[in-house]
């Protein structure tokens, strides 16, 4: 007997290096202010801005309609037999050939919440949430909000986004995620949360800093 009761949500703990960053193969869709804090962010950050386009911020589309801004991609050779047939074989520009989020490595090597500097929507998924409040992660393709006749689904055809019987439950395996989403004033959530890129930049010690 596993101790987790019948119908519960499980879910498998995030692998990068298994499952090479797929969740990012499009970008991120950014929540309000974002765009402005990561355009900041690059400025202030030559290290960080050598390795990004020009344009690393671009409109997104889904489904032939406009559905806001979102991280550029390039391509990307991803090596896995069972990557997603229908997703594109990019990246988001701000991953690392790996698939590790050059943000979060930033934040991580300079001593700070590995989250502080990245966009709502990374950090939470595959968490979701309704107003501000905890709502549970979709359970499979029939649940996924991205499931159409010619695109069949998206967090749902991710390991670490789907039911998987051998994890542990929902709550329990995005504990830092729900976390972090409770410790939030108000969206968007990134900047730890609440912070200017001023404001965390000024609280690396001199000489920490780099990417």
């Amino acid at each position: 007997m596993s101790g987790v009761p019948d119908g519960e949500l499980c879910m498998a703990t995030c692998d990068v290096l298994r499952c090479e960053g797929r969740c990012c193969y499009d970008g991120v869709y950014l929540q309000p202010g974002e765009e402005e804090f990561l355009r900041e962010l690059v400025e202030k950050l030559p290290e960080l801005r050598a390795k990004v386009p020009e344009q690393f911020v671009v409109d997104g589309y889904w489904d032939g309609e406009f559905l806001g801004r979102k991280t550029a991609t390039r391509p990307n050779e991803y090596r896995s037999a069972d990557f997603p047939a229908h997703f594109t074989r990019t990246r988001c520009v701000f991953g690392d050939s790996q698939g590790f989020c050059e943000l979060e490595k930033f934040a991580r090597n300079n001593g700070q919440h590995p989250w502080s500097y990245k966009p709502t929507t990374c950090w939470m998924f595959p968490l979701q949430d309704e107003d501000g409040a905890v709502a549970e992660p979709v359970r499979g393709q029939a649940d996924d909000p991205y499931f159409t006749r010619d695109y069949p689904g998206y967090a749902s055809c991710l390991p670490c986004g789907r039911h998987d019987p051998a994890g542990k439950p929902w709550r329990e395996s995005l504990a830092r995620e729900i976390s972090y989403l409770e410790a939030a004033p108000r969206p968007p959530k990134l900047g730890t949360p609440g912070n200017t890129v001023d404001e965390l930049l000024a609280a690396i010690q001199p000489g920490s800093k780099s990417c």
